[in-house]
């Protein structure tokens, strides 16, 4: 076990150093902010202030996609669930990663799920299509527990989700019907609010890593830098 910096740390505070092989605190990698004093009006509701939390789950969305792995990142509302992926998103290299967003509502369904993968790839060879130009992609799937149960107790459009993700395809719905046509060079990271009303069905769950959002306690705020405010404020 890590020595703890603080008597509430848990395992969790820490990761190893692949530099030194020993454990660091990952409040060492939260990196500095500062107010943004050159804009004359900022716009509060867009500035993003990295704390722990936030810096851990991306590591973790950096982590299961370097293994060419699915991620669902789960927690209640304003816990920064989609700031952290679009974040994670915008780091990639444009040139060789492309990226889409699909937010699902209740009146999503299988159909229009499959049309806008379907629209975001291009044919390679046979029935093996992949995002345009050669490049990579990754979907984001916001929501994701949005869609309706019917009456079986199942959300058919998170069927096609898991289909995609567990076969790599979806079977055409144009001629000639039927045929499995594959997606590849395609990662897949979706957020949703805790389970309540809305969850999903344990299938959908099953090919993808879970990591929980919550909101920052005291602690965690008292890292954040102090906005260094101009004196007429």
């Amino acid at each position: 076990m890590p020595p703890k910096d603080n008597a509430s740390d848990t395992i969790f505070e820490y990761l190893v150093d692949e530099a030194t092989c020993s454990w660091r605190h990952w409040a060492s990698c939260v990196p500095e902010w500062s107010y943004p004093h050159n804009e004359e009006k900022p716009k509060f509701s867009q500035l993003v202030i990295p704390t722990l939390d936030s810096v851990r789950y991306e590591r973790l969305l950096v982590l299961v996609h370097s293994i060419k792995g699915a991620s669902l990142l789960v927690g209640g509302p304003g816990t920064a669930k989609t700031t952290v992926i679009n974040q994670f998103m915008g780091k990639f290299n444009s040139e060789a990663m492309l990226s889409k967003t699909i937010t699902f509502s209740s009146l999503t369904t299988p159909g229009i799920f499959q049309t806008s993968i379907e629209g975001s790839v291009e044919k390679r060879q046979g029935r093996t299509f992949g995002p345009p130009g050669g490049k990579s992609m990754c979907v984001f799937i916001d929501d994701i527990s949005m869609p309706a149960v019917n009456e079986w107790g199942d959300q058919v459009t998170n069927e096609i989700v898991r289909q995609l993700l567990e076969q790599g395809g979806m079977y055409s719905l144009e001629k000639p019907i039927g045929d499995m046509k594959f997606v590849v060079d395609t990662c897949y990271v979706a957020a949703m609010n805790v389970p309540g009303a809305l969850q999903l069905t344990q299938g959908a769950l099953c090919p993808s890593a879970v990591p929980a959002s919550r909101f920052p306690c005291k602690r965690r705020c008292d890292v954040i830098p102090a906005w260094e405010r101009p004196s007429a404020l």
